[in-house]
């Protein structure tokens, strides 16, 4: 019997963030929604709807990913998904 390899594929950084917006959990209160990727840590926005919410994630996505390359911190693999960029 085979073990199955995992294998990465590096993508760009607009693919990158593709991938995240499109593992985004949202969840929606009386008041507005709230949108977030869980596999970067503390990214979250809010939105008065879900495609607002969704809207506003992907900046912020584009924003975490800036600031952890900036300040050297690693930048998680989405599933197979890897962000293809040199420190």
């Amino acid at each position: 019997m085979m073990a199955q390899v995992s294998v990465r594929r590096q993508v760009p950084f607009t693919d990158y963030i593709e991938e995240a917006v499109r593992r985004a959990v949202i969840e929606c209160e009386p008041d507005g929604c709230t949108a977030t990727v869980p596999d970067l840590a503390g990214c979250i926005t809010f939105g008065n709807t879900p495609a607002e919410a969704l809207e506003n994630l992907r900046d912020a996505v584009e924003a975490w990913v800036l600031t952890a390359i900036r300040f050297g911190d690693p930048v998680p693999t989405l599933g197979d998904v890897e962000l293809a960029y040199t420190a």
